[in-house]
């Protein structure tokens, strides 16, 4: 890696979970749109085939017409291949296949206990963390070997726990957790704008916010747009938008089967004063009892849903079609893939 012309070149980024759908293809629009570096994605997964694919989608995104960055893709053998070298890691990868994930979500409904994800706590994080935690024990200690001083970025669940494993097995590790779900709030934020003082196109990036909290239970203690505080308009909307809710369209695919009408984060505003910047399906796991999840029909009441695990594996199949179309790369100083992503 180097500098030159204001722009960083030579970049080497290791991709674990580089069979990834779409984390992969979200990163790689992102990478083809920051015209301040260009480099290699050393794809590792354990689904090689799947890697492959990634392969051809990644240089057909950098190729693009609309990319203003260039970066090679290629497929590593091993994870002292992809990591060799690196100076930034990304993982991304899934526990286990979706039948292990089914059992974690759905197997405790015979109990009665119902969970809107199930990756991050109660029965489903449990069962999630016990597969993932090895996992990472090998991951960090080959980072220890092979990449001492990449800079790491992970975005699998439960967050909390898959970095703190990084650390206890590499105290040296410069590792942080990533999740998109801040992004959503934000629009939110820009939504509300536009209803409460007709401001037209506000920019999610525009909304400047203070996070605090940990993934899937994360907050906003202050939120301003241009100095304007926007806790007031927040609290005059979440009352009287509390019982009816409010939804917004999205069209992205991704999104669907997330859909909620912010009835959660209305709720939790109005208890706490803060606002909660997760989506829905997610604050709900966090709170105690069966505020939320005591069964599928306080579930509907609260506008929000359940995610099954077979839609998860509907959509894998047939988004390697779409992918492999390579839309063109959006821009991220108004869009970014990243921003479209399902937050609920």
């Amino acid at each position: 890696m180097y500098y030159e012309d204001n722009r960083v070149k030579d970049l080497k980024v290791a991709y674990i979970g580089g069979g990834s759908r779409g984390w992969a293809w979200g990163f790689m629009m992102d990478l083809a749109a920051d015209a301040q570096m260009e480099g290699t994605v050393a794809l590792y997964d354990i689904d090689h085939e799947a890697a492959e694919h990634n392969e051809i989608i990644g240089n057909k995104i950098s190729a693009h017409p609309d990319a203003v960055s260039h970066w090679k893709y290629t497929v590593a053998d091993t994870l002292q291949q992809a990591l060799t070298g690196a100076d930034f890691v990304v993982i991304s990868i899934l526990p286990g296949t979706f039948d292990e994930m089914e059992s974690d979500v759905h197997a405790p409904e015979a109990y009665g206990i119902y969970q809107s994800v199930g990756d991050t706590v109660g029965a489903g994080g449990f069962m999630r963390a016990m597969r993932t935690i090895p996992m990472y024990v090998t991951i960090a200690e080959a980072i220890r070997d092979y990449s001492p001083n990449a800079w790491v970025i992970n975005y699998t669940n439960p967050m909390t726990l898959c970095v703190r494993t990084l650390y206890h097995v590499f105290p040296k590790i410069k590792a942080f957790g990533c999740c998109h779900e801040v992004f959503g709030t934000q629009t939110l934020l820009t939504h509300i704008l536009d209803e409460e003082l007709g401001l037209k196109d506000v920019a999610r990036q525009d909304i400047k916010v203070n996070v605090k909290g940990i993934n899937h239970f994360t907050w906003f203690d202050k939120a301003t747009y241009k100095g304007m505080d926007l806790f007031p308009i927040y609290r005059k909307f979440a009352e009287e938008h509390y019982e009816s809710g409010y939804e917004y369209g999205d069209t992205n695919w991704m999104n669907s089967s997330f859909a909620c009408a912010n009835r959660v984060k209305f709720d939790l505003f109005l208890r706490y004063g803060c606002i909660a910047a997760a989506g829905d399906r997610h604050l709900a796991e966090f709170m105690p009892g069966k505020t939320y999840l005591e069964s599928p029909e306080a579930v509907r009441e609260w506008k929000f849903g359940l995610t099954t695990v077979a839609w998860r594996k509907m959509s894998c199949r047939s988004a390697w079609p779409a992918a492999a179309a390579c839309a063109p790369v959006k821009s991220r100083s108004r869009s970014s893939p990243m921003a479209r992503k399902a937050t609920c």
